[in-house]
């Protein structure tokens, strides 16, 4: 065939080629656009979910453990807090201000907010066209008398706001505590409310039953920092395939001109074009598997970045074997992540708690279900450390659970305020004795004992004798530092399992958990007031103290705890009658 003849054939090659190398770096484009847009989405979804479950954790705590705690004590939450001292904003207003602060700390990397058709602020109502698109599909989620928690299902889309594409996404935020009912029901019940309902066109009157929808939690996730990134990696990946396509191209025109200079066999240059192409193909196909797996990765890394800061995270496989730990898993655990990868979190146990708590939370995990609780582990150094944990299932689009995601915060400085405000609550300042409060939960206990053992219990009201003048004399620093060297005697001269209590001021009473006779009773109080009556070295000085001691016995001086201190505080009386450092049992004729 002469060169002429191969003219319109060599045209039709090179269009041929052209139109397949344009439309497969189209193809190419779209694919990874596409694929990128869903990972995306995808990603975003989940990473809402977990904001929501933290935001509702965070508030149910609040509420549970800072606002029910003020509110026992006579304050507590309420909406015109910075205007009342020793009150605290209500945990929607905590709730928006947790929102206002991960915003701004995490860069408006996401950004939540409490929202509700029953709203006491006008910024926390259906404000756009989303919240009121949303929050019907949400109300019809509710019952009208629940019996327990119900499962809700959150409510989302993308959608352009300000320029940008975003994620808005709104969770049910129920009622879950009785205090939280009772408040609102309360608020809507003021005439500020009613009148508010009423100017909105709302239902007034509203009355709420636990577990009910009361609100929601509002979610804004820009996607344009995300996007960006994954635009310049198609715009990377779509010029490599175009330079591999170009190159394709080339080789495939180069093997077409010396086909017709050199006469190569055509079947031959046939085989060669389509063996480059495989080639290509596979290469491709090897390129976009590694940059999916990257870019997953990198996907993952950005989303706990942003939660590094201030919660302990880590991955596991389905089988609860560790793969990922951030940094401040490692700060408070004392482990380095090489310690950590590859183990599970039993490596942090701390043995508190019984083998049925954790059963209960990898059921709960094993079925798909958020798990959230209290957990107290052990660092390396052996130190105990308490966390607020949820541990949230990853599953892939057939169900299957792929990997379960921790996210916990410390709450160890909170726990040990509970324990000292706890032991501050149950036992005397001065002396370090339980107090009345703590007296009566173990009276109940020893006499509920000593009915079903059909044993017998004594109690013994103390008086000191004189002390009011030597507190008066000496001053209350040298009454106090008495005080105390008197509980140390008296706790010193009884047996572990009793309870020595300071009743107030120089009254003491001593709870004995069980006696064989009231003999025993009556010995036990000559010894102690034999140590009382020994001198006392505070500040210099040898003081001297006696005391009168009442006793009362169980079952046959009183059968309830204030039948038992009314009468051991009157044989008490008739000891100090009688000239003081002595003990009396009661008597009845004592009445008369």
């Amino acid at each position: 065939m002469s060169p002429s003849g191969n003219k319109p054939q060599r045209k039709i090659t090179l269009a041929l080629l052209l139109g397949v190398f344009l439309c497969t770096s189209l193809v190419a484009y779209l694919v990874i656009r596409d694929t990128v847009r869903e990972t995306i989405e995808n990603q975003a979804v989940a990473f809402a979910e977990i904001a929501a479950v933290q935001a509702t954790t965070a508030r149910s705590v609040y509420a549970r453990e800072v606002a029910e705690k003020l509110r026992r004590d006579g304050y507590g939450p309420n909406v015109d807090y910075t205007h009342m001292p020793g009150y605290v904003p209500i945990p929607a207003q905590f709730l928006k201000m947790l929102g206002q602060a991960s915003t701004a700390n995490t860069s408006s990397l996401f950004q939540y907010k409490p929202v509700s058709k029953w709203n006491l602020e006008s910024s926390q109502g259906l404000s756009d066209e989303f919240l009121r698109w949303a929050w019907p599909q949400i109300e019809r989620q509710d019952s009208t008398a629940p019996s327990g928690p119900i499962a809700w299902k959150p409510v989302w889309r993308f959608e352009q706001q300000d320029g940008q594409r975003v994620l808005r996404y709104l969770s049910a935020d129920a009622a879950s505590q009785p205090s939280c009912v009772n408040c609102h029901n309360a608020y809507e019940s003021s005439p500020e409310i009613i009148s508010r309902r009423k100017t909105d066109h709302i239902q007034t009157g509203k009355q709420w039953q636990q577990h009910q929808l009361m609100g929601a939690i509002s979610i804004t996730i820009p996607l344009s920092k995300v996007e960006a990134m994954a635009a310049a990696r198609v715009q990377k990946t779509s010029v490599l395939i175009f330079c591999i396509l170009f190159a394709s191209l080339v080789s495939a025109i180069w093997f077409s001109r010396r086909l017709i200079r050199q006469e190569i066999n055509l079947n031959e240059v046939e085989r060669e074009l389509l063996r480059s192409e495989k080639e290509t193909r596979d290469a491709k196909e090897l390129l976009l598997a590694k940059q999916d797996v990257e870019r997953a990765f990198n996907e993952l890394s950005a989303y706990l970045q942003a939660i590094d800061q201030h919660a302990i995270v880590s991955v596991t496989t389905p089988d609860g074997r560790i793969i990922q730990v951030n940094r401040k898993f490692c700060e408070v655990s004392g482990y380095s992540e090489a310690e950590l990868i590859g183990q599970s979190h039993s490596i942090v146990n701390s043995g508190i708690h019984p083998p049925e708590f954790f059963r209960e939370m990898w059921e709960c995990i094993s079925r798909g279900d958020i798990w959230t609780g209290e957990v107290c582990n052990r660092t390396k150094s052996g130190e105990l450390y308490w966390v607020d944990s949820s541990i949230v299932p990853l599953k892939d689009t057939d169900g299957r659970i792929t990997r379960y995601i921790s996210i916990r915060l410390d709450i160890t400085a909170r726990k040990h305020t509970e324990q000292r405000m706890t032991h501050l609550a149950n036992h005397d300042a001065l002396t370090g004795l339980p107090n009345r409060y703590l007296l009566q939960d173990r009276f109940h206990a020893v006499l509920a004992r000593c009915t079903r053992h059909r044993a017998a219990t004594a109690v013994m009201f103390i008086d000191l004798d004189e002390f009011k003048p030597i507190n008066d004399t000496l001053g209350h620093k040298v009454g106090d530092l008495l005080l105390v060297e008197v509980a140390k005697r008296l706790r010193a001269g009884v047996r572990e399992v009793d309870t020595v209590s300071r009743h107030g001021g120089d009254e003491f009473i001593i709870l004995l958990a069980e006696i064989s006779n009231t003999q025993d009773a009556q010995s036990l109080a000559e010894k102690l007031l034999d140590a009382l009556n020994q001198p006392y070295p505070i500040m210099g000085q040898a003081l001297h103290i006696s005391a009168s001691i009442g006793i009362a016995t169980f079952p046959e001086d009183g059968d309830s705890m204030e039948a038992l201190l009314k009468h051991s505080d009157l044989a008490m009386y008739y000891a100090k009658q009688s000239g003081g450092n002595s003990c009396q049992l009661y008597r009845a004729d004592m009445h008369k």
